[in-house]
């Protein structure tokens, strides 16, 4: 991660964190990529189904609207975009050149 860029934040909690992990998707027609941090990510494989399907869907409405790019979001035309892009990025051979294109300049880590 450059050290003159701050850290991007979470699309569910809004903290700052790194990327921990990746929802594809689409609200209202627009595809929208959400990059969750480690904590929300554990959170939901504890969080009962609609509980976490509720954080999902307000991470979503934000990445839709996002326009200040301080957040781990990425909109697209549909979602078979996004979750190309999540492929994508999830690859070590595209991670870097995928990240580049959407402006994240932080190096994606999954676990």
């Amino acid at each position: 991660m450059t050290s003159d860029a701050p850290l991007r934040r979470c699309a569910c909690c809004r903290m700052p964190a790194p990327l921990a992990a990746l929802h594809p998707g689409d609200i209202r027609g627009v595809g929208v990529l959400i990059g969750l941090c480690a904590r929300c990510n554990q959170a939901h494989d504890r969080l009962p189904h609609g509980t976490t399907q509720k954080r999902l869907n307000a991470a979503a409405r934000l990445a839709a609207a996002d326009t200040t790019r301080t957040f781990w979001t990425a909109r697209f035309p549909d979602a078979a975009a996004a979750k190309l892009a999540a492929h994508m990025l999830g690859h070590h051979d595209t991670a870097l050149k995928a990240a580049a294109a959407l402006g994240w300049r932080e190096i994606p880590e999954f676990r």
